[in-house]
């Protein structure tokens, strides 16, 4: 802001973008290309479940729901709807935690002239099963789902809402049905990295403080906390509030266009299996 009063709107924009500049340079330092896909083998063992169960949850709970409103699984009441798309992200989530876990410790375990690959997974999972065996795999679970579900909900509510409008604006146009009509790839994907940007950004101070509650201990990121409470209170002691925003630049980059691709997926595979 202070760039923008002086008349330097270049300058704000050079320094909104500076944290990521920096942080890749570390990586890169650290281990080179390799450093920047650290976690990603097990980023890919993690969200090929983790989408699965989260919309074949999110489709059980509406048929759950739609039978309790009597109503249509496709034009849920709007509370019904949020409280399926929640469901759906916390079922998920408490299956994979353990390998997310993983992930984030083996990405803070990454540093220049140390392990790389299969051997930093056995070793960060050993070191954790040292420190309390189960236990470490779940930390942060709380906040987790705590975050989780809002996430989950707000997004699939916002994607099914504008979806549904499309598709009814679409029909009346062709003055036809709406099971007549299909939403182009374009659209579906357009909806998908809107509704999971805004999703993201709402609950990001809850998933950034799961991070750290997931990280702490490693290379680095030393410090440790005694909980939730603690986390909270030395990140806004130490960084303020604008601390629990940090990096959500590079967060909705990688989460805009992965959630519109994965509602592409589930859309074209749902119609390709004949669901509705």
């Amino acid at each position: 802001m202070k760039a923008v009063k002086e008349g330097r709107p270049f300058g704000m924009l050079k320094n909104f973008g500076r944290p990521l500049v920096d942080a890749c340079k570390d990586l890169w330092a650290a281990g080179g290309l390799r450093s920047l896909f650290a976690g990603n083998g097990l980023n890919v063992v993690k969200v090929m479940p983790e989408s699965a169960i989260k919309f074949g949850a999110y489709e059980a709970a509406k048929r759950f729901f739609a039978r309790i409103d009597d109503s249509d699984p496709k034009h849920l009441h709007p509370t019904s709807q949020f409280m399926a798309g929640g469901i759906g992200g916390v079922v998920s989530q408490c299956v994979v935690y353990p390998l997310d876990t993983l992930k984030f410790r083996m990405q803070c375990e990454t540093v220049s002239g140390g392990l790389h690959g299969n051997a930093l997974i056995i070793q960060t999972a050993r070191k954790m099963w040292s420190q309390g065996k189960l236990f470490p795999y779940y930390r942060g679970l709380g906040m987790g789902l705590a975050g989780m579900f809002p996430y989950s909900a707000i997004d699939l509510f916002i994607f099914e809402n504008c979806k549904n409008y499309v598709l009814a604006r679409k029909a009346k146009q062709a003055r036809c049905h709406e099971d007549d009509v299909e939403m182009s790839n374009m659209t579906t994907g357009i909806i998908g990295a809107t509704s999971g940007a805004i999703s993201a950004t709402m609950v990001y101070p809850i998933n950034l403080l799961r991070t750290r509650l997931q990280a702490q201990g490693t290379v680095l990121h030393p410090p440790t906390y005694k909980g939730i409470v603690d986390v909270t209170i030395k990140t806004v002691q130490g960084e303020g509030i604008k601390g629990l925003f940090k990096g959500v630049t590079p967060n909705l980059l990688k989460v805009a266009p992965a959630v519109s691709i994965s509602y592409i997926v589930y859309e074209n595979s749902k119609a390709l299996m004949g669901l509705r």
